[in-house]
């Protein structure tokens, strides 16, 4: 169940925007502009369906712990909300919430309403919690730390399958790496399974696709390969060599292990803390996408930024097309990498190109650029003389840029 469209209003930098996203989701702008606040906002409304808005849920997701008071968007001339409110609309769902921050419990519900279809099955009001299911039967107060979901699935209001669907907004997560997590010798402590929120447990996450006998798609893995054609092969160790890592590194029990085709064939092993970074964020995201057991809507932010630019552009055309084979997964991605947008096909419907910017008065917005209405690909490309995407960045054709650039 992807998201179909999202509407946030008083969320720090973000004072009401609406947005569609579509599968493949690409988000460019300059620093502080204020695109991380939009996957966190998804982060928050992943919590507040799965059931609390609490620190421990907003951790587990990979969403900063500010205080609560940073939640609410303030700015000058503009009155300050009491709450923070979320829109979303999914396959055959729409839920809104209007959230209170509160020193005392963290988070509350203020308003809540959540639909199937034209059909409302609950919410909340200042006169209390209804559920559509129990109009004539009395109904037990409930605490406006926890959200009406809970309640309308212990009560049998979804269907196994629509749970299931359900179960994939919970599961989403915000993946921001960390060059010393991915090489093994700083600890993850996200508990995010199988692979963490800062790049640890990628040793593991990789020898269950390797040894997955149910995976029919070991052969993505050859797409590292393509990627970063000096590496022979890809194999995870636990038999920790001492001629390959030093005895003032401690690392975790398994290690990434690769051959490099150019080393002398009696020395051409190297563990992952001795290979370029970039190879470990892109064998990071391919694992990501391959791993059963990784979520199906996920956010990655600013993951290409140890990439060389060719690199970049040749990882997003392997992300697109595994999306293509995967139509159940929904990825966010935030860059300030322009190669990454000559990846994505604007007359794609499952390619989606944001500008993410802050207007006159500080307000973050963000805006789709879409194909001109009418036009084709070749009318694309001959109205601006064959640039690339990057290109028409750029030159500041679709904006986004900083100011005097």
């Amino acid at each position: 169940m992807s998201i179909k469209q999202v509407t946030i209003k008083s969320f720090k930098s973000i004072v009401d925007q609406t947005v569609e996203l579509s599968q493949l989701n690409v988000f460019i702008g300059t620093n502080g502009a204020g695109k991380s606040n939009f996957l966190e906002a998804i982060g928050v409304l992943s919590c507040a369906l799965d059931g609390q808005v609490s620190y421990n849920k907003l951790a587990d997701r990979g969403i900063r712990l500010s205080a609560p008071e940073v939640f609410k968007s303030s700015f000058r001339n503009l009155s300050r909300k009491n709450t923070f409110s979320l829109d979303a609309e999914f396959d055959n769902f729409k839920y809104h919430a209007n959230i209170s921050p509160n020193k005392e419990t963290d988070f509350i519900f203020s308003t809540e309403t959540i639909c199937k279809g034209n059909k409302k099955l609950g919410g909340r009001s200042n006169r209390g919690v209804s559920i559509s299911s129990l109009d004539d039967m009395p109904f037990e107060k409930l605490p406006k730390l926890q959200s009406v979901m809970s309640t309308l699935e212990a009560l049998g209001s979804f269907t196994e399958e629509e749970l299931k669907q359900l179960s994939t907004i919970k599961k989403y997560a915000i993946y921001s790496l960390s060059t010393p997590i991915l090489r093994g010798v700083s600890p993850d402590e996200s508990r995010k399974e199988p692979l963490g929120l800062y790049g640890g447990g990628l040793a593991i996450a990789l020898n269950e696709v390797i040894l997955d006998a149910h995976l029919n798609r070991k052969h993505d893995l050859s797409r590292f390969f393509k990627l970063l054609d000096w590496f022979e092969q890809i194999s995870v160790t636990d038999e920790i060599s001492p001629k390959l890592q030093s005895s003032h590194l401690h690392t975790g029990k398994q290690v990434v292990s690769y051959i490099d085709k150019y080393m002398k064939t009696n020395f051409n092993n190297l563990y992952a803390y001795d290979v370029s970074e970039g190879a470990l964020y892109i064998l990071f995201i391919l694992v990501l996408l391959l791993h059963q057991k990784s979520p199906d809507i996920f956010a990655l932010d600013n993951v290409d930024n140890a990439l060389n630019p060719g690199l970049v552009k040749e990882l997003m055309g392997n992300i697109s097309t595994m999306l293509e084979e995967h139509p159940e997964k929904q990825i966010l991605m935030t860059t300030h990498n322009p190669t990454t947008l000559d990846a994505i096909d604007l007359f794609n419907p499952l390619h989606r190109l944001f500008v993410v910017t802050r207007n006159d008065k500080g307000h973050t917005e963000v805006n789709r650029i879409p194909p001109p209405e009418g036009f084709t690909r070749k009318d694309w490309i001959e109205k601006h003389g064959g640039m690339k995407l990057s290109e028409i960045w750029l030159s500041g054709l679709i904006g986004g840029l900083p100011v005097g650039f």
